[in-house]
């Protein structure tokens, strides 16, 4: 099987590399979601022909290592379990595609290893201090802390509750097989980590962020896109947190022209 090794703490990080098309692509997929949620994007199915997808489970979720301590999480870390993936491949420099947790980590990419990304494409997230008090974070806490007292039945369940509907298959099964312990720690970890940059305004990255118009992602989404030199901002209308993530015919074609448009850059 595919596993990329963190030299910080050797946890390893389960990925996919389809093998084809031309420039690579990585993509990541949400919190809880394993990598087989975002090769069912529309967007990735989109772009399958042309560029060769590398797919990725954040640690802590689907078949990558998962450890149950806060400080695992750290972003800088995270993003050298994607570097980590780079070098396996000896990818040497890669458009990326983040989902919602996914853009968190395109952000932290961006800030913390930038010379190895051609482009950046976030979906969902923004770069700036977590909202403590708002609906999603305060409805994603209730679901966390009930699964660390009673299992991935109970995260979901509380989940489903505070949003009024019943997640979709097969994600809702892909959700159950997750480790509630690791999930608690994954997320408890954003409320330590502070904003991402210190200065998004001094960004050299080309980058397309997208937010749905219902998302309360999206203020600050588009915040952060005004500050990047020279970034995209995609406000997605009628759509949410959840159905903004399997958009493609809005997004697709500023895609397309982002990584049309980037050269290789020298390190």
């Amino acid at each position: 099987m595919p596993y990329a090794t963190n030299p910080i703490d050797q946890v390893r990080t389960f990925f996919e590399d389809s093998g084809g098309g031309e420039q690579p692509v990585l993509v990541y997929p949400g919190f809880t979601d394993p990598l087989e949620f975002a090769k069912t994007s529309p967007l990735a199915q989109a772009l399958a022909d042309d560029f060769r997808l590398v797919f990725a489970d954040h640690r802590g979720q689907g078949r990558s290592d998962k450890p149950h301590d806060i400080s695992s999480y750290a972003l800088p870390t995270r993003v050298a379990d994607a570097i980590a993936i780079l070098d396996a491949l000896q990818v040497e420099q890669t458009h990326y595609i983040g989902f919602s947790w996914g853009a968190r980590l395109g952000f932290a990419i961006g800030e913390h290893a930038p010379e190895r990304v051609l482009s950046l494409v976030l979906c969902g997230n923004q770069p700036y201090e977590w909202p403590l008090d708002s609906p999603m974070v305060r409805a994603v806490s209730d679901a966390v802390a009930a699964g660390r007292e009673r299992g991935m039945v109970a995260f979901v369940e509380t989940w489903e509750s505070s949003i009024g509907e019943r997640f979709p298959e097969p994600p809702r099964t892909w959700m159950l097989a997750n480790d509630p312990l690791a999930l608690d720690a994954e997320f408890r970890s954003a409320f330590v980590e502070g904003p991402i940059s210190r200065d998004l305004t001094t960004w050299n990255v080309p980058c397309l962020i997208s937010a749905g118009e219902e998302d309360e992602m999206h203020e600050n989404a588009a915040r952060a896109a005004a500050e990047i030199p020279g970034a995209t901002f995609v406000s997605l209308p009628g759509h949410t947190h959840f159905s903004a993530e399997r958009v493609a015919e809005q997004l697709l074609p500023r895609v397309l022209e982002l990584f049309r448009s980037v050269a290789p850059r020298s390190r």
